[in-house]
């Protein structure tokens, strides 16, 4: 697999996943910086001025799947949908880092409205195979403790561990699964964590009209051996998060981990606040 950071944001993101060996990493963004597999943009002034300015890149090597990683306020979208014809070849996911609305100017609310509404769009229609949305405010809500200094690592580990181990888990054998496809038009996404322990559930983004709710148990092989109501404890959280118009499922893994470990996806096909007057 291959994240693709584009921007600020998204190449500090992307940098927190080399913590993992299974993915090759890109980097774009306009700062002269040295650094393997970068690729640097002309700086520009507006969003218009980095599509304009866009010189296609060559990204024919690059094979399998891809994750784009970014937030959608940054004027370097600009080149967003250059880049997505670019990499037309491979089968893309978008790991979308939505802002604190309340921060933005004006024109970065136009912006981030816009290539926001876009995304979805192309998810929906399968011109990307999903959009992942996160904010960082709900992320923040899994940690205790941290300091201002470590506060953008700390939250960029949690994203970074996250998608990493949805990903882990969506190619492994599952060894009880009640999982189903999901309809092409489902594929707009968020993720969370949920704690093994009382299952408290922590969502990365406020998710509308959610279509299909999927659990993801990784539980050491001593829990599996020790725990001998594991089963129906699954069966009725899970059931319970199901509701009309949105199936819940679950799968359970057998891991190494000495810890146990929950994750959820929610997905809908609901565009996501395009009613939002600015």
């Amino acid at each position: 697999m291959t994240i693709i950071g584009l921007g600020g944001a998204g190449c500090k993101i992307t940098k927190s996943f080399e913590a993992y060996p299974q993915y090759t990493h890109y980097y774009i963004d306009t700062a002269q910086v040295d650094r393997p597999n970068y690729i640097r943009v002309q700086e520009c002034t507006t969003h218009e001025d980095y599509e304009k300015n866009y010189n296609s890149l060559d990204l024919s090597h690059i094979q399998g799947e891809v994750t784009l990683v970014f937030a959608g306020s940054g004027k370097i979208t600009g080149i967003l949908l250059r880049l997505l014809e670019d990499l037309k070849h491979v089968k893309i996911k978008v790991l979308y880092i939505k802002p604190d609305m309340a921060t933005l100017g004006e024109t970065a609310k136009k912006r981030e409205k816009i290539v926001f509404g876009v995304l979805q769009q192309y998810a929906r229609s399968g011109l990307i195979s999903n959009i992942f949305v996160v904010t960082n405010d709900l992320v923040e809500a899994i940690l205790e403790n941290v300091s201002i200094a470590n506060y953008w690592q700390e939250v960029n580990s949690v994203l970074s561990s996250s998608y990493h181990m949805l990903n882990v888990f969506e190619n492994t054998e599952p060894m009880l699964s009640t999982m189903a496809e999901i309809k092409q038009t489902v594929k707009i996404s968020t993720m969370g964590v949920v704690a093994y322990n009382n299952f408290d559930e922590k969502i990365f983004y406020n998710l509308v009209k959610p279509r299909a709710k999927k659990y993801f148990f990784g539980i050491s092989e001593k829990t599996l051996n020790e725990e001998k109501d594991l089963l129906q404890r699954i069966r009725s959280y899970v059931k319970n998060k199901s509701e009309d118009g949105c199936t819940a499922s679950f799968a359970i893994y057998s891991t190494n981990y000495e810890q146990n470990y929950v994750y959820v996806t929610q997905h809908a096909s609901l565009i996501q606040e395009q009613d939002v007057d600015f």
